[in-house]
């Protein structure tokens, strides 16, 4: 009878467990590992000419990276100038923010369908918002108009950008500091899929009136000191897709949403497994009631709701 009642107690928590889904937190877009070092090599420069001689004459600029603020991960660009005295350009690394993107995904009038994207700089971040960049694989994206963005094109050049179409926000003031978001819309005829995003703290370096040598530009990080992870976009090819093709497009994301926190592993079981056997109709009714309660995020729910249009 002990025995008995043990196991029952033991299935009881086991069932009160699954039931207490711990409710999904997206995680923030990763920010890569990246040191700055001072130039191991360096040309010296030339400070002028011998004019008994005609020989060159140079002088040794040490160049040299000194780290400033840790947690705002600023530093100075350091050298000897060319009238012998110390020269210093501040450089604030772009990976300072730490950066929530959620989007919600609805269709409109002409059977568009409206992005919505909250670009939150978490409080923990060092420094401002200036710049976010979503990919897509779609031919018919327009970003609608804000008075408080800059909206461009980014450089297909950048190993970072290569992969499908990137749309660009610059932000036009500083006001996206710590605690503060941002939104931006897109509209297309395309349904949601998992593209990727970037985004960007200060940019930009202030200037002392002399170049620095090329071996300091050289140390700096380009595009991959962004830091990045996955939201969801337009993308063409899901359009001509059947819905049990979008169905299995989706399932197999599932480890990918688990991971950005966007389901919790329990509830993402289940929604594979019927995903899997085509119950469509289930998914589309729970779906619903699990964004409610949380146990999902809009980025999921957009999805599953988008494979029966």
């Amino acid at each position: 009878m002990i025995r008995f009642v043990l196991s029952l107690t033991l299935c009881q928590c086991t069932i009160m467990a699954q039931e207490m889904v711990v409710k999904p937190i997206r995680v923030p877009l990763e920010k890569p590992v990246i040191t700055l070092k001072s130039p191991s090599k360096y040309e010296k420069r030339i400070i002028g000419q011998n004019p008994m001689t005609g020989e060159m004459l140079y002088y040794d600029p040490r160049p040299r990276v000194i780290l400033i603020d840790a947690r705002t991960k600023k530093y100075g660009l350091r050298w000897v100038g060319h009238d012998g005295k110390e020269k210093t350009v501040i450089y604030q690394r772009p990976d300072g923010v730490d950066i929530v993107v959620s989007v919600s995904v609805s269709r409109v009038t002409g059977g568009q369908f409206l992005y919505l994207y909250s670009i939150a700089n978490l409080r923990s971040s060092a420094e401002y918002l200036s710049t976010i960049a979503l990919q897509n694989y779609s031919s018919n994206v327009t970003p609608i108009k804000n008075p408080g963005l800059y909206v461009g094109g980014v450089t297909r050049n950048a190993r970072e950008f290569k992969d499908g179409n990137w749309i660009g926000f610059s932000i036009l003031s500083h006001d996206v500091t710590p605690g503060q978001n941002v939104e931006v819309k897109l509209l297309s005829g395309s349904p949601p899929g998992l593209v990727e995003c970037r985004a960007a703290g200060v940019l930009g370096m202030k200037g002392v009136g002399e170049e620095m040598p090329q071996e300091l530009e050289n140390v700096l990080p380009g595009y991959e000191a962004w830091p990045h992870g996955y939201t969801i976009g337009p993308i063409d090819r899901l359009q001509s897709l059947s819905h049990a093709e979008r169905a299995n497009y989706l399932a197999n994301l599932f480890p990918q949403f688990r991971k950005l926190g966007w389901i919790s592993p329990v509830v993402s079981r289940w929604y594979e497994q019927n995903l899997k056997q085509e119950n469509l109709s289930q998914v589309l009714r729970q779906s619903e009631q699990d964004v409610k309660s949380g146990k999902m995020t809009s980025e999921v729910y957009g999805m599953i709701q988008a494979i029966n249009y």
